[in-house]
């Protein structure tokens, strides 16, 4: 009697240990990770014509988050080819280079285009407020969901008065060096029931009872629900990021919908 209470009891001790070791199971942080990081800056200012007095100008300012660990400097090339610069210059070539080369070569031909493009509209309006652009790039990185970084880029686009602000977002997998997308959170065959729980969450949010609904009030009015490639991944839940003007008026701002994992479960990779 007494070796088989025993055997009771040790066989409970362990499934609560092994209960709480898997709810306390260690998430790694950056430095466990072998992350180092350096930040890239780069400021410039170009004259529309230069050697002349009141000229019009284009601006850059960037604020770069880097990988300094060799380990992981391979992921500074896929950063920067992601969409974070725009226009998307590096992706006309294959050819990797450091981030600093990348950068100064993303400048130059931002400048050069800009030259060529708002100088006919000067000469013909000459109104220099108008052609006055400017790009601001400014990143961020924050811990997600078990070895994922996630990589915070929010960005400015100028012209004269007028300005465009959108936030970017990369889910950076350290262990594998890459940058997550959809296809490799779900299962194969997911995008319908994602839209559907999308478009559920929106109703709640907004305390709509139909999609026609939600379309009445201005989303998803020239295009179905749909998971948008800008997310950010949690130990929870993953959140999907619409900019300003994506499926809504620009009025609404940016719109986030937050799915609970164990709202999607039956469809996440395992």
């Amino acid at each position: 009697m007494y070796s088989l209470g025993y055997k009771k009891f040790a066989y409970i001790v362990i499934l609560l240990a092994a209960i709480v070791l898997t709810s306390c199971r260690h998430k790694p942080n950056m430095q466990e990770l072998g992350v180092t990081l350096d930040t890239l800056k780069v400021k410039q200012t170009a004259a529309l014509v230069p050697d002349s007095a009141g000229s019009p100008s284009c601006s850059v300012d960037l604020s770069i988050l880097t990988f300094t660990n060799p380990n992981h400097s391979s992921l500074n090339d896929s950063v920067l080819r992601s969409g974070i610069l725009s226009p998307e210059y590096l992706s006309l070539s294959t050819k990797k280079t450091s981030a600093k080369e990348a950068v100064d070569s993303f400048i130059k031909r931002y400048i050069a285009d800009y030259r060529e493009y708002y100088r006919g509209i000067y000469a013909d309006e000459s109104d220099s407020q108008v052609v006055t652009i400017g790009y601001t790039l400014r990143t961020a990185i924050e811990e997600g969901k078990d070895s994922v970084l996630v990589y915070k880029a929010e960005i400015t686009n100028r012209q004269g008065d007028i300005s465009t602000n959108y936030t970017r977002y990369l889910n950076i997998d350290i262990n594998n060096k890459r940058i997550l997308g959809l296809d490799d959170i779900f299962v194969h065959g997911y995008e319908k029931g994602l839209s559907e729980a999308i478009t559920s969450q929106l109703l709640r949010q907004t305390g709509t009872k139909s999609l026609e609904q939600l379309q009445a009030s201005g989303m998803f009015v020239n295009t179905p629900p749909y998971a948008t490639g800008n997310f950010i991944l949690d130990d929870n839940s993953i959140t999907f990021v619409y900019v300003a003007g994506e499926i809504a008026s620009k009025e609404k701002g940016e719109i986030r919908v937050e799915l609970k994992n164990s709202a999607i479960n039956n469809l996440l990779k395992r």
